[in-house]
C-alpha cells in the first residue's frame, strides 16, 4: 500500500494565525446519533449485496508522527491482510508537529473534508475538540462488541459521559538514568520509594566538569509542566486541578519542588539551567544520549529512542521511578498517551473504529514502540517488544523492576477542562520568571492564582 504524504499541500494555507479554538467553534455540527450511524453501515452493506461483495473501503488516517511510518506501515499491513476489503492510507500532516497538525486538521474539519482517524497528543487537546463535536462517540460501536470501553482499556477518559477516543500508545512518567554514569558516581540504582532529596544527592554526585563542558546531574525541560512533578508524583489525576476543580498552585508540594528545581540549577549547579535550555533550545533526546547529563524526568516513549540509531551511543540506560517527597507516601505513575477519535466528518465510522480497535490491541507489539493500554496487558511484555534488538543498551533488570512494581498505580486526567491550555500557558509564563530569577516565589504563586481563577471565571 502506498502511504500519501500531503504535507505539502497544507503548507500553503497559512494557518499560522488561526486560533484552534475559533476554528473548533466554526465546525460545530449537529451530532450523528447511534441510529444514524447504524443506518450508514447497514446502507453500505445492501449495496455490498447488489455488487455480490462487500463495498471496498478506504479509511483516511491522519497523523503528525511521520517518524513512526516504518511501525505504522507493519500495523496497516496486518489488518489489510486480514481485512482486503478495507484500505488504510495514512497521511502525515503538520511536519513532526502535533500543534501545526490540530491547526491544519481543525480547518479541514471547518471546511467539512472527510477524515476518518484523526488523533490528540494530550487529553486538554482531546476535550476540548470533542466538547466541541469534532468527534464521533464510540458508545454504540463498543456496544455492537458488547463491550464496555473501561473494560477494554485502562485509561478510558469520557467527556459529557461519553467516549469519544480510545488511548493508546502509552507513556509512563520516569527517570532515565545513564548507567555509566550512576555506576562511575558508586551510586546503586534508586529504591522505587527514593525521595526527591535523594534525586538531589545523586544529582549533585553525578554532575562534573565546568563551563561547557559540564555534565549534569540532572535536567528539567522547558516545558511549564515540567514544574508539576512535584504534585503528579504525590496524586491521582489532572496535576493542574484539585479534586473541588480549584488549581493546585496553592498546593505544598507545588511551591516546595519550585523551589526545589532552582536550587537544583542555581545553587548546587547540578542541574541543566533553565536559561541554557532556552537560549541554546536544547533537545532533550540529544542532551541525555550524547551523554550530556545524567537523569531525565521524561516518559516511557523515549523507550524506542534508545535504539534509535539517530541517537547513536553505547551506555547502558537504566530506570527509577519519580520520587516522592515522603517515602511513606503512596505513589501515582503519571500517565500518558496518544487520543485516537472518529473525525465527525468519517464516511465509514464502524471501520474506523474497527480498525482502531485492531491498532490499539494487536497493533501495540507490531510496531514496538509504546505500552499498551489494553486492559489485564502486562506492562513488561510490551517493554519486551519495544527494546527487541537493542537490550544491550537497556539495564533489563531495572526495567523489570519499575514496570513489574507491584504497587503500580496509573495515575491520569479522567477530563481536562477546555481552558486548560490556557492555564498550561501561565504556568510556563509564571515559573519563568522566578526560575530565571526575576521573580520572588510568592510573586509567582500569587500571579498564577490570580491569573489562572481569572480565566476559570471566563469559562464558566
Amino acid at each position: 500500500m502506498k502511504k500519501k504524504s500531503r504535507s505539502k499541500r497544507f503548507l500553503a494555507l497559512g494557518l499560522g494565525c488561526l486560533l484552534a479554538g475559533t476554528m473548533l467553534g466554526a465546525c460545530k455540527k449537529a451530532p450523528v446519533s447511534g441510529e444514524e450511524e447504524s443506518e450508514k453501515v447497514v446502507s453500505q452493506a445492501d449495496a455490498g449485496e447488489l455488487t455480490g461483495k462487500p463495498e471496498a473501503v478506504t479509511l483516511r488516517f491522519l497523523s503528525w508522527q511521520s517518524n513512526h511510518a516504518k511501525g505504522d506501515q507493519r500495523i496497516v499491513e496486518a489488518w489489510e491482510q486480514e481485512h482486503p476489503d478495507i484500505q488504510v492510507e495514512i497521511e502525515y500532516v503538520g511536519d513532526m508537529s502535533s500543534k501545526d497538525y490540530l491547526q491544519k486538521t481543525d480547518l479541514m474539519l471547518m471546511g467539512g473534508e472527510a477524515i476518518d482517524i484523526i488523533m490528540s497528543p494530550s487529553i486538554s487537546d482531546f476535550s476540548v475538540r470533542a466538547s466541541s463535536d469534532s468527534y464521533l462517540s464510540m458508545d454504540a460501536f463498543f456496544e455492537g462488541e458488547g463491550v464496555a470501553p473501561e473494560d477494554a482499556y485502562s485509561m478510558m477518559p469520557r467527556v459529557n459521559e461519553k467516549a469519544y477516543c480510545i488511548p493508546s500508545d502509552m507513556r509512563y512518567d520516569v527517570i532515565l538514568i545513564n548507567k555509566d554514569r550512576l555506576d562511575a558516581a558508586g551510586l546503586e540504582l534508586p529504591a522505587l520509594n527514593w525521595t526527591w532529596d535523594d534525586y538531589r544527592d545523586y544529582a549533585i554526585k553525578m554532575t562534573e566538569g565546568s563551563g561547557a563542558d559540564t555534565v549534569y546531574g540532572s535536567y528539567f525541560h522547558s516545558w511549564g509542566s515540567e514544574n508539576l512533578r512535584g504534585i503528579s508524583s504525590a496524586k491521582p489525576d489532572n496535576s493542574y486541578f484539585n479534586e473541588d476543580g480549584s488549581l493546585t498552585f496553592q498546593n505544598p508540594e507545588f511551591a516546595r519542588f519550585l523551589e526545589f528545581r532552582y536550587n537544583l540549577e542555581n545553587v548546587d549547579k547540578a542541574s541543566t539551567p533553565l536559561a541554557d535550555i532556552k537560549a541554546l533550545n536544547m533537545n532533550y533526546r540529544d542532551q541525555f544520549f550524547s551523554g550530556k547529563i545524567a537523569m531525565l524526568p521524561m516518559g516511557t516513549n523515549l523507550l524506542s529512542d534508545i535504539g534509535n540509531e539517530v541517537y547513536p551511543h553505547d551506555f547502558v540506560t537504566t530506570f527509577a521511578r519519580l520520587p516522592l517527597w515522603n517515602s511513606e507516601d503512596p505513589h501515582y505513575n503519571s500517565t500518558g498517551a496518544i487520543f485516537y477519535s472518529l473525525a465527525k466528518t468519517s464516511t465509514h465510522p464502524q471501520e474506523a473504529f474497527e480498525f482502531l480497535r485492531f491498532w490499539t490491541t494487536k497493533g501495540v507489539p507490531l510496531k514496538g514502540m509504546f505500552v499498551s493500554n489494553e486492559k489485564n496487558v502486562d506492562k513488561m511484555e510490551s517493554t519486551r517488544a519495544i527494546v527487541n534488538g537493542f537490550e544491550d543498551l537497556v539495564d533489563m533488570d531495572g526495567l523489570a523492576a519499575l514496570m513489574e512494581d507491584p504497587d503500580w498505580v496509573d495515575s491520569y486526567s479522567t477530563h481536562a477542562p477546555e481552558y486548560q491550555s490556557q492555564i498550561d500557558t501561565i504556568l510556563t509564563e509564571e515559573t519563568d520568571k522566578y526560575l530565571l530569577g526575576s521573580q520572588s516565589l510568592e510573586d509567582t504563586i500569587n500571579n498564577l492564582m490570580k491569573r489562572g481563577n481569572e480565566i476559570i471565571a471566563e469559562n464558566p
